[in-house]
């Protein structure tokens, strides 16, 4: 099979792809020929441009993973489909200030997006896998899971949080058919790793053997990993981080 066409007939959805990381991904994932139910919060024109370029292929659907219909809402998308094969975790915000001047509500905006949205589109995606008894899920998640983040403790802890939740995944549905692997890039030159305080990115792009991250590559990384090729890397961590030195 090409490589353009490694992906045919897959059904995968991705949250959080409106913009940065999760747009370079939706336009992988529609290149190598998957068929993609693009979750987005807010600005949807990048995601109505790849559309017409992909006609029949991409599936945008609004609304905040937080909340509980969101996830509903695309699982039916790929009941409509007839399939899901890829679920893809990737929506996430930042709300960054040091632990002791942090909100409870900066604490909760971010548990709510990054780790509930996790778990709800968790859940009803798995009720579509488990039919046809196959199932990859691929949780973005960050070098700051790894190794924290000074000014991103409810970040890092809700990052973190992916990991643990994959390996429960992996091991649920492993026998129903269902792999379940994390991604952890570091500083990406794009999207949330782009609006770091410049102090923060500083430190980290000097800790790291080659720079900030470049999301495309993270991106081609993501769409490898939501095909075939990739079906035993199960409950793992793929860091693609550009070599951090912790």
């Amino acid at each position: 099979m090409s490589q353009n066409g490694r992906l045919s007939e897959r059904v995968v959805a991705l949250t959080g792809a409106g913009s940065g990381l999760g747009l370079l991904t939706a336009q992988h994932l529609l290149e190598q020929g998957a068929r993609v139910i693009a979750n987005y919060r807010s600005s949807a024109d990048a995601l109505l441009a790849l559309q017409e370029q992909h006609p029949g292929a991409l599936h945008p659907i609004a609304g905040d993973v937080g909340d509980e219909e969101t996830a509903v809402a695309i699982a039916k998308q790929a009941r409509e489909l007839g399939r899901l094969d890829v679920l893809i975790h990737n929506a996430a915000i930042a709300r960054d200030r040091p632990l002791i001047g942090m909100s409870t509500d900066e604490w909760d905006d971010v548990i709510r997006v990054n780790l509930r949205g996790a778990f709800l589109t968790t859940k009803h995606a798995l009720k579509v896998m488990l039919r046809r008894r196959y199932g990859r899920v691929i949780y973005v998640s960050s070098i700051a899971a790894v190794m924290g983040n000074a000014g991103q403790a409810n970040y890092a802890a809700s990052k973190a949080g992916l990991h643990g939740l994959s390996n429960a995944v992996a091991q649920e549905y492993s026998s129903r058919g269902v792999r379940s692997v994390v991604l952890a890039p570091g500083v990406l030159d794009t999207g949330l790793g782009a609006r770091l305080a410049p102090e923060i990115q500083r430190r980290k792009v000097e800790r790291t053997l080659h720079g900030l991250v470049d999301a495309g590559s993270v991106a081609a990384t993501i769409a490898f990993l939501a095909g075939s090729d990739a079906d035993f890397i199960n409950g793992a961590v793929v860091r693609s981080d550009g070599g951090i030195v912790f």
